[in-house]
């Protein structure tokens, strides 16, 4: 009797055990029973004007059964959230407002407690839990900023300066912004707290508006209009015949070295390189010209460029072409840099010295060197024979940096010079003019040196 109540009781344990040993083996591998911590996404330290609500976003894989958010400012604590949820939500984002009473905030600074719990039976079907503290400074005070200097007009399809400054002590960024979407981007100037730019007006944009925005790390902004002389500018439309010799020849050998037009008519490939690749072609040029620089630079200046000896202009900057065939329109483009035509492979000088930060074939643009000058203003030089130089040269006046050709989308041999501030092309007669220069880069530089040892003493 003994050894079979023996037996049974071994019997018995062994059953305890695996039984024990399949529950514990279904609480570490049931996601009833997920072990992972809820996350708090929100920076530890943050900053805050108290205008627009902070955003707390929580999130777990098991779902959010609960979370509690109060804040204290260093003598009142008070709770803003303590929510217990029927349904957990795997994601939740709090819009966290600023307390309406009983908090001063004398001190210009803050705690955030955060808790969350998760819907998990795991430790002892209390769940699993997260907390966090999240530093607040407060900041309700906008950045300081005036307008220096600036160029007095600005024309259409050209460019401009301005000078300014923007202070504070939480500053996050400065900028300006325009009515047409695009950002240009300042360089310090001079004196801690001052900055210098181009800005330029798109020879498509028919209206222009700029201003200086500086944002500081709270979300407050500052936003000053740039008062600009605004002058528009007639450019040249251009009808332009095209001829079964033009398309069969030139425009074939651009569209035939990519695999998409194998089978497209001669007007769907010119419709392609005049618009795809062209597109392509500029948006490379726009990305690489519109870097900045943010070292300290205390002046800028630069002779007129005058990049082909004994040329002549045989193609304008901003004349809208039209292209028909056959006496229908199928296509339009811009053209926009100023051609300019001598002899066959005549060599093309550098008017400034500068780094060439692209010398590379570029579709339409055909063999095309790009060169930096400071500012963010840059040159390029397209349709050229044979290249100089090479990425990453620095190059000095004088320097010869390639020769005319009739690469990319062109019949005869001639220089496609391009005059860029920032990614947008603009009008390089500007950039040829001694005096226009003076007036409105030099001599706007030299003022506001001026008037900020005036305003710094």
């Amino acid at each position: 009797m003994r050894r079979k109540e023996k037996g049974k009781f071994k019997i018995l344990f062994i059953l305890i055990n695996l039984i024990a040993a399949a529950l514990g083996a279904y609480i570490y591998t049931s996601k009833d029973f997920e072990r992972e911590k809820p996350e708090i996404l929100i920076e530890s330290k943050i900053y805050w004007n108290m205008k627009k609500p902070i955003e707390v976003t929580i999130k777990d894989n098991m779902g959010i059964k609960s979370y509690k958010i109060s804040i204290n400012d260093g003598k009142n604590e008070q709770v803003l959230f303590d929510e217990q949820l029927d349904n957990p939500a795997k994601i939740l984002t709090i819009p966290v407002d600023a307390p309406k009473v009983g908090m001063l905030f004398e001190s210009n600074k803050a705690i955030i407690d955060i808790e969350v719990k998760d819907a998990s039976k795991w430790n002892y079907f209390r769940g699993n839990e997260t907390k966090k503290k999240v530093y607040v400074i407060i900041d309700r005070k906008k950045p300081n900023q005036f307008i220096v200097a600036n160029s007095y007009k600005i024309r259409r399809g050209g460019c401009a300066a301005v000078i300014f400054k923007s202070t504070d002590e939480n500053l996050k960024d400065v900028y300006i912004k325009t009515n047409f979407g695009k950002k240009f981007i300042p360089q310090p100037f001079y004196k801690e707290g001052y900055y210098i730019s181009l800005v330029a007006w798109p020879v498509n944009q028919k209206k222009f508006r700029a201003y200086v925005i500086a944002e500081d790390k709270a979300g407050n902004i500052t936003k000053t209009y740039i008062r600009y002389f605004l002058q528009d500018k007639k450019y040249k439309k251009s009808k332009i015949r095209l001829k079964k010799s033009f398309l069969e020849g030139k425009v074939a050998d651009l569209a035939n070295e990519y695999v998409e037009t194998a089978k497209m008519s001669d007007i769907e490939k010119f419709k392609f390189v005049n618009e795809t690749l062209r597109k392509k072609n500029e948006d490379l040029i726009h990305e690489l010209t519109s870097k900045v620089p943010q070292d300290m630079i205390d002046d800028f200046s630069l002779k007129p460029f005058y990049p082909l000896k004994n040329a002549a202009a045989v193609a304008s900057f901003g004349d809208h072409r039209y292209y028909y065939y056959k006496g229908k329109l199928i296509s339009e483009s811009y053209h926009l840099g100023l051609d300019l035509a001598s002899v066959k492979r005549a060599p093309i000088i550098a008017s400034n010295d500068g780094k060439v930060i692209y010398a590379d074939y570029n579709g339409i643009y055909g063999n095309m060197p790009i060169i930096y000058h400071g500012l963010g203003l840059y040159t390029l030089y397209a349709h050229c024979s044979s290249l100089k130089v090479r990425k990453g040269e620095e190059v000095v006046e004088n320097d010869v940096i390639a020769k005319t050709g009739a690469t990319g989308l062109v019949l005869g041999d001639h220089l496609h010079f391009g005059v860029v501030v920032q990614g947008v092309e603009v009008l390089p007669s500007e950039w040829m003019d001694k005096r226009w220069i003076k007036l409105n880069i030099t001599d706007i530089i030299k003022d506001a040196k001026k008037m900020i040892e005036m305003e710094e003493q």
